[in-house]
């Protein structure tokens, strides 16, 4: 039997996705910095577009102390709980 994927889960898929959407691209460079980080905690922004972000705007992006970038712990053992 097929499951229903919830929005979280889609949610989990865009995030995970490296694909670069030139729409959302452009929203994200519309915002503020205060207001890109909280659209991309929410899960706005693809992977791909978070990486564009880091590499346009790296003082914005947020350092974990392994130095990664903070959106790039949730696929790396060493930051799992």
């Amino acid at each position: 039997m097929r499951q229903h994927k919830s929005s979280s889960r889609r949610g989990i898929a865009l995030t995970a996705s490296v694909q670069v959407d030139a729409q959302r691209l452009e929203r994200m460079w519309s915002l503020s910095a205060a207001e890109r980080e909280a659209a991309a905690r929410r899960g706005e922004f693809s992977l791909g577009e978070m990486c564009q972000w880091a590499a346009r705007r790296p003082d914005e992006v947020e350092i974990l102390p392994g130095g990664d970038d903070w959106f790039m712990a949730p696929y790396m053992p060493e930051y799992a709980e």
